[in-house]
């Protein structure tokens, strides 16, 4: 992996600071999707990082 590429956990950090934002502000559909997206988001940057594409 890249020094300078972003990490999976990155966007499951952001996602949960979203989330904890909407909690507070009692939109649980907000931090649902928050959650759910960046896990999604997640996912693609592991599987990404895991098979470069010979750039």
């Amino acid at each position: 992996m890249k020094k300078n590429s972003v990490t999976p956990g990155l966007s499951l950090v952001i996602g949960a600071v979203i989330a904890a934002g909407s909690i507070v502000q009692d939109n649980y559909v907000g931090a649902v999707f928050a959650v759910v997206f960046c896990t999604i988001v997640s996912l693609v940057l592991h599987v990404r990082s895991k098979h470069p594409q010979g750039r």
